[in-house]
């Protein structure tokens, strides 16, 4: 039975080179050079680091920070107590960039010829002053309601880039929401 289970840990670190990147932890950060082909990186309480990525990149944490550098590929990212950082290289077509922060920022960095639809939105606090600052053009519109027993801002930004061949969605409760052309 040991046998076993030891061959089910080893057989995913031991599969094809061109395989996707799988990581899961209850505890403890996950740092990832490279993944050429995508990657799934879960973790109940630690930062999430992918210095370069290809293919699909899923990345979610309970309680730490996203940081995605030298992204080709597609994201859905999801922290709920941190910020996440992506840097997207390479205009592509048919990439969606999914991100979510709950009590944290999001930025991106995209290639200024990234040609996109948008769909931001950031809930804040009444008297808190989070924005969303996009070196693209958003429309922005603000509503006001009531979250629990807080009055809150919605902000929702929505715009197009180019020919907008890829889909970026990204939303944020009490943080920043930053977009930057590069």
């Amino acid at each position: 039975m040991k046998y076993l289970a030891f061959l089910i840990l080893l057989v995913p670190a031991a599969g094809a080179a061109d395989s996707k990147i799988t990581r899961n932890t209850m505890g403890g950060d996950i740092e990832v050079s490279s993944a050429p082909h995508g990657a799934t990186l879960r973790t109940m309480g630690g930062d999430i680091e992918v210095r370069s990525a290809a293919g699909v990149v899923v990345a979610k944490t309970m309680g730490g920070n996203i940081r995605v550098d030298r992204l080709t590929g597609s994201i859905d990212a999801g922290t709920m107590g941190g910020n996440v950082d992506v840097e997207v290289i390479g205009a592509g077509t048919d990439r969606w960039i999914r991100i979510s922060s709950m009590g944290g920022e999001v930025e991106v960095v995209l290639p200024k010829n990234f040609g996109a639809e948008f769909e931001i939105e950031l809930e804040r606090d009444d008297d808190e002053p989070h924005r969303i600052i996009s070196d693209f053009p958003l429309s922005v519109t603000e509503s006001k309601g009531r979250h629990w027993f807080k009055r809150t801002v919605v902000l929702k930004g929505t715009g197009r880039n180019g020919s907008g061949a890829n889909r970026v969605r990204l939303s944020s409760i009490g943080g920043d929401i930053t977009i930057r052309a590069r």
